[in-house]
């Protein structure tokens, strides 16, 4: 027994001698509900596992021998502690924070957006749902140096780093492309089809011919939508705002067996709009659109990949959203004639009397097939790439060319636009070039375009030509002579009876136009990346095109007199018939590009770069005379500095290029006192900075994000440009002066907080602050075309489950009200005045989101 009570008694101070912060924690485990660890798992540190617990040590080494020569018990009966000695586990610390890759294909080739060589900006479609973006004018306002204007849907104008396209006159070309899933379409309306089931925006600035092609020589929206998913998901959204804005958008499909999948998706949308003509009792941007997509993936064997996409849209909207502008007396008391309370001052109010509409559509049908090949001698990822497009699209409109209660005169016009497009694309990689480099990655293909395009419009004379013919105006739109306004501002309430009296005497009057242009296009291209090292890597590239062009051009009048030549519509466009019925271009282009990219690291790299584009020439669609009817091509060409960094342990992320891109035979529009005729001004340029960022803050519910344009667009040598109306000259030198559309500065800042809430719920709050500097809104630089800069407000509020299967948003655009005016131009029948178009005002709107 005494051996036993000694043995006990060295078990304890054993016990004892551990520090009392180790025996503390040892009983934690007590009074928690987790068992203790294992002993042979008993964390030691970073995630290293500690021996297993030995007995504890002999006390004999120290202890002498019993009297009777026995060696006490405690050495030859090992007694473990009652908690074997063991350091605290180490707290499994929270994941880290850091920004999700974004995955681009500006490059035809799936890329992360930190490592593309260019200045691009990608909006998810998650974030055009969030904003309540409905088209690409409202995504536009988070992109530095792009504007977009899609309230006229006919004639949408785009603008990146101050150049793009007016498309009032419809032979001009745009100068900024349009893709969407991987086919490019050639008619600037096809930017106003219906926006829905949307993955993700690219927008690339600076000339894209290399890997895009023609007329994409201010950069290209590269738009990408759903597709099927693995698991059947779908999702249905449902937004109501102001001005009686509807829309509901539903998509949902996946996988139905491991070799097919679907998805359908659909949008419908309705809308009063903001703009009430007064004279008709009706809302002039009443809008109601409709569009289904189908998307069918295929996997006929292990390495075919295909996916088949089916898409139709129609629009119709009750349509012409401008306002008369700074009339003068005169036309102000013609026009009291017909509506005593006309007015001529920017507002939601408009006095028209054509029951105006625009119809517009297109069917799309794409089939993309990739053929993996895998190893091909000593290239590494091979694989072969078909997109085979087909398109059709129409657009219908009759709108008054007078914006006025008088009905002076209406446009009636008709387009159609087929295309037919083939892309054949290789892509790769390989460990290096003839044994040099660590690496090359490339890109290249083939590519046909081939469409055909046919207008026919009529200027037609109204019912009250005849009053209209007998004022001020009138004789002055025909002579050229100002003689002041006719009637002096006074009001003539006999004026509309006079034109009841003369419109069955002026008859079926008009001035019209046929155009028809056929387009066949070729083109070679490639591309490669070959990394030097871990550091180096140089990317160059080109494009070889061939275009042809076949054009038919007629106009003239048509009228009782025609025989006298006297046709009253003709002599107010102081037109002239002409028919051009064998017109033919033939262009052949060559557009290079050059990069050189330094790799600091994983998460920061430099680049430099030169590239040249190319906008086809044409035919002037609109000529009322068959003169100068012919206009040159357009080329630019750019220089860049970039950076694309990822700092703050991956938290923030920072993209910013400085470029300069210059132009040589500039194409631009110039109103010829009636309508737009295509032009070349001599040379131009832009320069400036383009940058955005995202940072993940230290307080971790808040994630703020924002971008920067600063933009210098200028002429560099345009002698003829025409002169604003009331000049002592009829052309101005513009040479060194700022171009229209180009605000000197974009920015947006948007903080958002995300909040969980109780149960399962979360909020997140967003505020967006848009700037826009000033800028002239017409190719003269007329000072009442003048806008000067301005901010706008807009925020949303969600509440959602924390698995994303539902959610609750309000918000609002334009929160400040604040009024500008898009554009203003010169008007049509009424010489010195103006036709303005207002931005929208202040807007809400709630959406309810289901998804599964």
């Amino acid at each position: 027994m005494n051996r036993l009570a000694s043995g006990l008694i060295a078990a304890a101070v054993a016990c004892s001698a551990l520090p009392a912060a180790q025996a503390q924690d040892d009983l934690d485990f007590l009074f928690s509900d987790a068992p203790p660890p294992p002993e042979s798992q008993a964390q030691t540190g970073a995630g290293t596992e500690s021996p297993t617990p030995q007995p504890a040590p002999a006390a004999a080494d120290d202890s002498p021998p019993d009297a009777d020569g026995t060696e006490p018990l405690q050495a030859v009966i090992p007694v473990e502690p009652l908690h074997p000695p063991q350091e605290e586990p180490q707290q499994t610390p929270p994941p880290r924070r850091q920004i999700e890759e974004i995955v681009v294909t500006a490059q035809k080739t799936e890329q992360s957006l930190q490592d593309v060589p260019l200045s691009v900006s990608a909006l998810s479609g998650d974030f055009i749902k969030q904003t309540g973006a409905a088209d690409l004018t409202d995504v536009a306002a988070y992109v530095p140096n792009v504007r977009v204007d899609t309230d006229d849907p006919g004639s949408p104008q785009v603008f990146i780093r101050g150049f793009g396209t007016n498309t009032f006159n419809p032979s001009f070309e745009s100068s900024v492309g349009f893709v969407q899933d991987e086919i490019f379409f050639g008619r600037g309306g096809y930017f106003t089809e219906s926006m829905f089931d949307i993955d993700r925006i690219e927008v690339l600035r600076g000339p894209q011919g290399t890997l895009f092609g023609k007329n994409t020589i201010a950069g290209v929206f590269n738009v990408t939508s759903a597709g099927p998913t693995e698991e059947f998901s779908g999702d249905v959204r449902y937004t109501m705002g102001s001005y009686g804005d509807r829309r509901i958008e539903v998509g949902m499909g996946g996988m139905v067996t491991d070799w097919a999948g679907i998805r359908v998706s659909a949008l419908k949308r309705s809308s009063d709009g903001q703009l009430y003509n007064s004279f008709l009792d009706r809302d002039e941007e009443k809008l109601d659109q409709r569009a289904e997509r189908l998307k069918l993936r295929l996997y006929p064997s292990d390495s075919v990949d295909m996916e088949l996409t089916v898409v139709d849209s129609d629009t119709s909207i009750a349509f012409w959203p401008y306002q008369l502008y700074k009339l003068d007396a005169g036309s102000t008391a013609y026009l009291r004639s017909f509506d005593p309370e006309i007015e001529d001052q920017p507002n939601d109010l408009t006095s028209m009397d054509t029951v105006g509409y625009l119809d517009k559509g297109s069917t799309t049908a794409g089939l993309k097939t990739a053929w993996s090949v895998g190893d091909l001698g000593g290239i590494h990822d091979f694989e072969t790439v078909v997109v085979l497009g087909i398109s059709q699209f129409y657009i219908d409109q009759l709108n008054d060319l007078d914006v006025s209660p008088s009905d002076i005169s209406r446009l009636d016009s008709h387009e159609d636009h087929d295309q037919r497009t083939v892309e054949l694309r290789f892509t790769g990689n390989s460990d290096g070039l003839f044994g040099l480099g660590e690496r090359l990655e490339f890109v290249t293909g083939l590519y046909y375009f081939d469409s055909d395009y046919v207008l026919n419009a009529k200027v037609i004379a109204g019912q009250d030509l005849g009053s209209y013919a007998v004022t001020g105006d009138a004789l002055e739109l025909i002579s050229g002579t100002s003689f002041g306004g006719l009637f002096g501002g006074i009001t003539l309430p006999g004026l509309p009876l006079l034109g009841t009296i003369t419109a069955p005497l002026i008859g079926d009057d008009y001035y019209g136009f046929h155009y028809t242009q056929g387009i066949t296009a070729y083109a070679a291209f490639g591309q490669f990346t070959w990394y030097l090292d871990e550091h180096w890597a140089i990317t160059p590239g080109i494009r070889l095109n061939r275009e042809s062009k076949d054009v038919s051009a007629q106009g003239g009048g048509h009228c009782r007199t025609e025989a006298l030549e006297i046709c009253i519509m003709q002599a107010l466009v102081q037109g002239s018939p002409y028919d051009e019925p064998d017109l033919r271009r033939n262009e052949t282009d060559v557009s290079p590009k050059f990069v050189l990219q330094y790799f600091w690291d994983d998460d920061l790299n430099f680049y430099t770069s030169y590239a040249r584009g190319y906008k086809s020439g044409g035919f002037n669609a609109i000529s009322f005379t068959g003169e100068g009817i012919e206009y040159e091509p357009e080329n630019a060409q750019t220089y860049e500095l970039g950076m694309k960094g990822k700092f703050l342990d991956g938290t923030l992320s920072l993209n910013t290029t400085l470029y300069r891109t210059e132009f040589d035979n500039l194409q631009v529009l110039a109103f010829n006192g009636f309508f737009f005729d295509v032009s070349n001004a001599a040379s131009a340029y832009s320069q400036g900075l383009e940058a955005d960022f995202m940072w993940l803050t230290p307080f971790e519910p808040l994630t703020i994000t924002g971008s920067l344009g600063i933009l210098d667009a200028r002429y560099d040598n345009y002698v003829g440009a025409p002169a604003p109306y009331g000049s002592e000259e009829d052309t101005q030198d513009l040479s060194g002066k700022r171009i229209a559309f180009a605000p000197s500065k974009t920015a947006t800042l948007t903080p958002t907080l995300s909040l969980p809430l109780f149960g399962s719920l979360v909020t997140q709050l967003s505020v967006d602050l848009l700037y826009q500097g000033d800028q002239y809104t017409d190719t003269d630089l007329d000072p009442n075309t003048y806008v000067d800069d301005y901010m706008m407000v807009s925020a949303r509020i969600s509440l959602a489950d924390e698995q994303g299967l539902w959610s609750i948003t309000f918000g609002g655009s334009n929160l400040t009200d604040k009024r500008v005016l898009n554009q203003v131009t010169d008007a049509t029948f009424f010489p010195g005045t103006y036709f303005a178009q207002l931005g929208g005002g202040r807007q809400l709107f709630g959406a309810v989101s289901i998804n599964w």
